[in-house]
């Protein structure tokens, strides 16, 4: 198969050569399109060709154009192309080169191929823009602890964010600013954060990050022998933590007062949602007792340990072994009573029947 970007000549006044299509429309001279912008007219007017056939040129679905855009990038990867800031450079250079002309339609020789080689570029940049910010904040600014500091990290970031997913990239005169900006030096500072996230909800946001933060704490815990108990007393201090935003305060002060009360607002929010994930007690897992049992009751829970769910004897099981670890009067009793004495026990705490024969035929799969 051909490569995608060999040199053609479709005729006296039009072809592609060197990664760029070059246009003589007069005596007056040449015009040059690179990048992405003569790429795609040299698809689209190959496209449905024989020629076209042979390079392996379809351009009809958002997987193969997704194919088309990753073959252009690895054949111009040694002319420093299909990155974000030199794609920006040469759309800019490209503009430049037609503005005020009816060169392109007059390239693409009818409005069809117009439409799809436009088309072509318009997707190609906003891949490169999804590729440099993120389809989603949390991959422009990754996870970071405390939330308060992923927030303000996050509310600059998604400023500039915002500022490239705008671009009109049929604007010649907002790829020129755009161009210029990406030049070292020419960089903008973000005014101010932004604290709304383009196509984010806020409880969305929330439920992601505490779900990578207990991912992150449990995986701590796992390496401990006594992983349940340390994952229980870890709560307190991890509800602390996130909770506490003082420490971001003095760099809010510099702020406009609306991005100071929506950031406030965000932690509010962020506060009554992690304490109501991290401070229910184990033990609120456990059925209040309905009435007093026919036995004296001596095991009860505790603030560590969740109450297994019914029926489910490996999770009762597990509660046995984890609960031994660290409460010896526990480990006394299991040791010491018979095997009907436990269920009984544990029946009065669970709410639920605990069936000896059916612990007893899980605990030896447990040993063995």
């Amino acid at each position: 198969m051909k490569r995608l970007l060999d040199d053609y000549i479709f005729d006296d006044i039009l072809r592609y050569e060197a990664h760029q299509l070059v246009y003589k429309p007069d005596d007056t001279g040449e015009i040059a399109l690179g990048g992405i912008m003569g790429a795609a007219v040299l698809g689209a007017l190959l496209a449905d060709t024989d020629e076209g056939d042979e390079r392996g040129v379809l351009l009809d679905t958002p997987e193969q154009r997704n194919a088309f855009f990753e073959r252009y990038e690895r054949e111009v990867r040694r002319d420093n192309g299909g990155l974000f800031t030199t794609e920006v450079q040469a759309l800019s250079d490209a503009y430049i080169e037609i503005t005020d002309t009816d060169y392109l339609v007059r390239i693409c020789r009818n409005d069809r191929l117009f439409d799809l080689a436009f088309g072509l570029v318009m997707d190609y940049m906003q891949r490169l823009v999804i590729e440099q910010v993120g389809a989603h904040i949390y991959e422009a600014v990754p996870w970071r602890v405390p939330f308060a500091q992923w927030l303000f990290d996050a509310g600059w970031a998604e400023a500039q964010r915002r500022h490239l997913l705008a671009v009109n990239w049929t604007d010649p005169a907002a790829v020129y600013a755009l161009a210029r900006e990406l030049q070292p030096g020419n960089e903008p500072d973000p005014a101010e954060p932004v604290f709304l996230f383009e196509g984010e909800s806020a409880e969305r946001l929330m439920n992601d990050y505490f779900h990578w933060l207990w991912e992150q704490v449990q995986a701590q815990t796992s390496m401990m022998p006594d992983a349940a108990v340390q994952l229980a007393q870890l709560r307190p201090e991890i509800l602390e933590k996130e909770t506490d935003w003082d420490f971001i305060k003095p760099e809010l002060k510099d702020l406009a007062p609306d991005s100071i009360n929506l950031f406030r607002k965000w932690m509010n929010q962020w506060t009554e949602f992690v304490t109501g994930k991290l401070s229910d007690s184990p033990q609120n897992t456990f059925p209040p007792l309905a009435k007093r049992p026919m036995f004296c009751q001596e095991l009860f829970s505790d603030n560590v340990l969740s109450c297994p769910r019914e029926n489910n004897y490996v999770e009762v099981c597990d509660y046995i072994v984890e609960r031994c670890r660290y409460d010896e009067p526990f480990r006394t009793f299991y040791k010491t009573r018979t095997r009907v004495q436990l269920c009984e026990q544990l029946t009065a705490m669970f709410g639920w029947y605990v069936n000896p024969n059916h612990l007893g035929k899980r605990l030896k799969k447990s040993k063995k």
